[in-house]
């Protein structure tokens, strides 16, 4: 019994698995305004009534894409801990990814109303991400880059804050570099060019 339970299991995360790939396949090639759970059952070879049995309305198929997502990129996460590995990171997302990103920004403000299958979501990815700037700041912190006063949590959610908004505006108006501009709001947060000139005057050769 166990052991069946365990297989009735693992088909149902596969079938899941296979549905949410299905909706994140069409949100890129079509948007996700042009989601539909016809096309997602014929993506994942299923019918309507299965797709709607493990994931009830459009939000929650559209949110299953968002994880999806998630999961297939969770090996470069720790690319938030170095700059230039986040500048490389964000540049691919609007480069390749927009139609993702046009999601993400489109759920994050139906996750403000608590009973949104978003709300949950948000609710961990913003946890998760204010945890990763935290270690970037912290790291900064360490290796004299980010002024050693500030409250790493407070600064890592001023980041997050400024990533979501920056990607906002970029959606609406791409003529400026977001990846450029994030990585200036950040030297701004953690101090960093404060922390440049006082290197540079208590360097031995200033004299200081």
């Amino acid at each position: 019994m166990p052991n069946r339970q365990r297989g009735q299991y693992a088909r149902t995360a596969g079938r899941r698995r296979e549905i949410a790939r299905a909706v994140l396949r069409l949100v890129e090639e079509k948007g996700h305004g042009n989601v539909t759970t016809a096309e997602v059952a014929r993506r994942a070879r299923t019918s309507e009534a299965t797709v709607l049995y493990h994931y009830p309305g459009k939000d929650h198929l559209l949110v299953a894409a968002l994880e999806y997502a998630d999961a297939a990129s969770a090996d470069h996460r720790d690319v938030v801990l170095d700059l230039a590995g986040l500048r490389a990171f964000v540049r691919v997302a609007t480069t390749h990814r927009e139609p993702l990103l046009r999601l993400h920004t489109v759920l994050a403000g139906h996750a403000a109303t608590p009973d949104h299958p978003a709300a949950e979501y948000f609710a961990r990815r913003h946890a998760a991400a204010i945890d990763e700037f935290r270690r970037l700041v912290e790291q900064r912190q360490r290796h004299g880059e980010a002024h050693p006063g500030l409250d790493a949590v407070d600064v890592a959610r001023q980041i997050v804050a400024v990533w979501d908004g920056l990607e906002a505006q970029w959606l609406v108006d791409p003529s400026f570099d977001l990846a450029e501009t994030l990585m200036r709001a950040i030297r701004r947060l953690t101090a960093q060019n404060w922390m440049d000139v006082r290197q540079t005057l208590l360097a031995p050769e200033t004299g200081l």
